[in-house]
């Protein structure tokens, strides 16, 4: 399992690798397993993961192999349909990688399909190159892009969304970025790694509570009513600014030096 993903921490940072060639770095459910087992590892304080794919191909998505494994068996009167408990599992990696408390950035420098193009609409930024591609090719084969269709809707709007799954659409890296699928396009290598290195420089220079509450509360707002999110974000702000974070932020400031949490960026 372990082949199938590097992973590499450098100062509150972790960079994950999908690294399995054969099956074009697809989201299988021992890929799936492998990411969960970095992510389960991850410090406290980590300011951002990186995840990227080798050999050309950021992820060809669901793995076809075990959905028509998983598809020989019927399900026996009474049990869950396996077909769907694979889907489902797939919605809760989706899940919890959109809801992590740290800055997540997905590199596409290849092609990114169907399950591939929904893991890098959920990362919270999302760069793309000249050579990536991203392809939504499950209506095209018979079938929804059931799990992914949240993080589709929140990235681009429902309208975009809609018109993108019904035509099986395939873009390049800048039509990507013209969407918004893509926040930030590069030609190449050198200006990709510069702007992954500033990204990741301004991340550092945020507090990790502070994000990640932020991304709590950008959640929340999607699903409280007005007056309940009021409170909600009143509650959250008060207890961020009488906590270690706010009061250190406070106190850096007012002292015109480095808040303490940038001490560990790389």
């Amino acid at each position: 399992m372990a082949a199938l993903l590097r992973v590499e921490k450098t100062g509150r940072r972790l960079r994950l690798t999908l690294d399995d060639p054969r099956g074009r770095n697809a989201l299988s459910a021992d890929m799936v397993a492998a990411i969960g087992h970095a992510l389960d590892d991850a410090p406290a304080g980590l300011a951002a993961v990186i995840v990227e794919g080798a050999g050309g191909v950021f992820s060809a998505g669901a793995d076809l192999k075990g959905l028509s494994e998983a598809l020989a068996k019927p399900p026996p009167p009474g049990e869950t349909d396996p077909v769907q408990a694979l889907n489902a599992a797939g919605g809760r990696f989706f899940a919890r990688f959109a809801a992590l408390p740290f800055v997540t950035i997905a590199v596409v420098d290849g092609a990114a399909v169907g399950g591939g193009m929904g893991l890098a609409a959920a990362a919270d930024i999302v760069i793309a190159t000249a050579r990536a591609s991203f392809a939504l090719t499950e209506t095209s084969l018979g079938l929804p892009p059931a799990q992914i269709a949240p993080y589709l809707v929140a990235r681009l709007g429902e309208h975009v969304a809609r018109r993108l799954a019904l035509t099986g659409a395939r873009l390049d890296g800048r039509e990507a970025a013209a969407l918004g699928l893509a926040d930030i396009f590069c030609e190449g290598e050198s200006e990709r790694d510069a702007a992954l290195e500033s990204l990741l420089q301004a991340v550092e220079r945020c507090a990790p509570g502070a994000n990640a509450e932020t991304k709590r509360l950008f959640r929340a707002c999607r699903t409280l009513s007005p007056e309940t999110y009021v409170e909600t974000a009143a509650k959250s702000f008060a207890e961020a600014l009488r906590g270690p974070e706010g009061r250190e932020g406070l106190a850096a400031f007012a002292e015109k030096r480095a808040p303490s949490w940038t001490r560990g960026a790389a």
